[in-house]
């Protein structure tokens, strides 16, 4: 089915343009997870038509969904915010991965893009408690409208998320961006060379330098309460999360793990997501490390 469904997408501009709208609103019907479905169809087209055709899939799926935000009651401006968040970084990232052919460097340009992006935005509008308060303050008051159980005013939660918020943004961004482009990769790979996906993701790294960056803003942010160092801290930590998951592929493919420890992963990943974070991150970090080596002979000379 999948390998259906990617020919008939490559093959149908107009139908990718129709999907990835469809893709787009469920999201905003309450299918969170699905976020990274819509960014992953022009992605496709990127890789399999060329620039030009994702380009065009994007910017008509835009259109659809900033018309869509009328029945939602809300502004079509708002439609082309959240077509840009959706659908702009999986975008970029699909034409870097054409031009290179390599996911580890996507996935070090999309960290090194958002510090960059984290740097601006609070060098820009300055304290994010100050900035995201009212938010958030006004997502409490929805929240409690609305009978949730979460009380985000208890225990200091609306302070901790308004100072934090810019970081959650990014990695979550970096995050859905990096899965949408994994998934028009494997899209990709079925037709033709079925497998070769796999092989692929399981190789990703950070690389020697961006590791070594990791680990330092990580260990910053576990000592200091600047919000800039924390949110680079949570982002290169997502980043390491990536790589700790495709050192545990990588583990499966070689018969060092069996298959059930990759669905006890990521069932841990949403039933106890803070200790499987730091545990992925972790290995992330020393796989890194050691795929990032020179080798024995190249070192002595």
């Amino acid at each position: 089915m999948n390998r259906s469904l990617a020919q008939w997408l490559a093959g149908n501009p107009v139908g990718a343009v129709l999907v990835t709208g469809l893709l787009g609103l469920l999201p905003l019907l309450g299918i969170g997870v699905a976020f990274f479905l819509p960014g992953a169809v022009p992605a496709l087209l990127v890789l399999v038509r060329g620039e030009r055709q994702g380009v065009i899939v994007a910017v008509g799926a835009s259109l659809l969904l900033a018309a869509a935000m009328l029945m939602f009651g809300r502004p079509m401006p708002v439609g082309f915010i959240y077509s840009a968040w959706v659908l702009g970084p999986p975008l970029l990232l699909a034409i870097l991965l054409r031009r290179t052919d390599s996911l580890s460097l996507c996935l070090q340009v999309a960290t090194l893009v958002g510090a960059v992006l984290l740097v601006v935005l609070h060098v820009s509008f300055g304290d994010p408690h100050q900035f995201w308060a009212p938010f958030v303050r006004d997502l409490a008051q929805e929240m409690k409208a609305r009978g949730l159980p979460m009380d985000l005013e208890q225990d200091g939660l609306a302070d901790t998320l308004a100072r934090t918020l810019w970081g959650w943004i990014a990695v979550l961004t970096m995050t859905l961006a990096m899965c949408a482009l994994f998934l028009a990769r494997w899209w990709q790979s079925l037709p033709e060379r079925a497998g070769s996906f796999g092989a692929e993701f399981r190789q990703v790294r950070l690389g020697r330098v961006l590791g070594i960056v990791a680990a330092l803003a990580i260990g910053a942010a576990l000592f200091t309460q600047q919000a800039l160092v924390g949110d680079i801290g949570r982002l290169f930590l997502g980043s390491l999360v990536i790589v700790g998951l495709a050192a545990a592929h990588r583990a499966v493919s070689q018969g060092k793990l069996a298959v059930a420890w990759l669905w006890v992963t990521y069932a841990l990943l949403v039933f106890v997501a803070p200790f499987t974070v730091i545990g992925l991150a972790a290995l992330g970090f020393v796989d890194n490390w050691l795929r990032s080596q020179p080798p024995a002979g190249s070192a002595a000379t």
